[in-house]
């Protein structure tokens, strides 16, 4: 029997790169890796990988005798900006018992990012549904998601280090940060508080994910992202506005 007697040849599978590549290529080649990840949407991996190197950062960071202080300070300030005042007894209450706060927020983390991950997904996909007409599988979509992950684990790189050597637990990537003159109190710092620039990296990659799983053009997802973004940042300011 000869090659031709057997019909025409079929084309190999695509494969689709694996976790690692993945991971780095949602940061460097986000609309090629999108593709693999909307043909093959695996999402438990890297959901996995973020949410062990989130727990993990944010635990050492909290174990450490200077980060235990830094978020006994965060705190407190928090308690200050709902117009609350902390007793000292309520102080020492808090400061005795920092060494469990540790194990609550790695559990807490572990808990929440699958849970704000899903939570999130079902947003876009009902956004993208609602104004863009596009329907997209929930597991793709979810997928997308995981993997716009990628970003919080470059963040997790650079804000540890940095809030470790700064000795304060208040994201130092926030427009607020750049200009430390503003009145904390104000509401353009709080507004400038509540716009990371780790945030806009992330909305641009989920953006361009968004783009390649429902086949639309990048430029009105990407607006609409940031639109959402601004109003959520505006709203913020004026609640905690003192």
């Amino acid at each position: 029997m000869t090659e031709a007697d057997d019909g025409p040849a079929r084309p190999p599978a695509m494969r689709q790169p694996g976790l690692v590549s993945r991971l780095v290529g949602v940061l460097l080649t986000p609309r090629r890796t999108f593709g693999d990840v909307v043909r093959q949407p695996k999402w438990l991996g890297a959901l996995t990988v973020v949410t062990v190197a989130m727990a993990g950062g944010g635990a050492w960071l909290t174990s450490t005798e200077l980060g235990q202080q830094m978020l006994l300070e965060e705190i407190v300030s928090q308690a200050e900006s709902f117009g609350g005042t902390m007793t000292d007894e309520q102080y020492d209450q808090l400061a005795g018992n920092l060494e469990n706060l540790t194990y609550f927020t790695a559990g807490g983390t572990i808990v929440s990012i699958p849970l704000v991950t899903l939570i999130i997904a079902g947003v876009v996909w009902t956004v993208c549904y609602v104004l863009l007409g596009a329907r997209a599988p929930f597991r793709a979509m979810y997928a997308v998601v995981v993997h716009v992950g990628a970003v919080s684990l470059v963040q997790q790189l650079f804000v540890v280090p940095l809030n470790y050597a700064r000795g304060v637990m208040s994201s130092p990537t926030t427009l607020a940060a750049f200009l430390p003159i503003l009145d904390p109190g104000s509401f353009l710092a709080r507004l400038l508080g509540a716009i990371d620039l780790f945030v806009i990296w992330q909305l641009m990659v989920l953006a361009i994910g968004v783009a390649v799983l429902c086949g639309k053009p990048t430029g009105p997802i990407v607006t609409i992202f940031y639109t959402l973004y601004a109003v959520i940042a505006v709203v913020i300011a004026f609640v905690f506005l003192g």
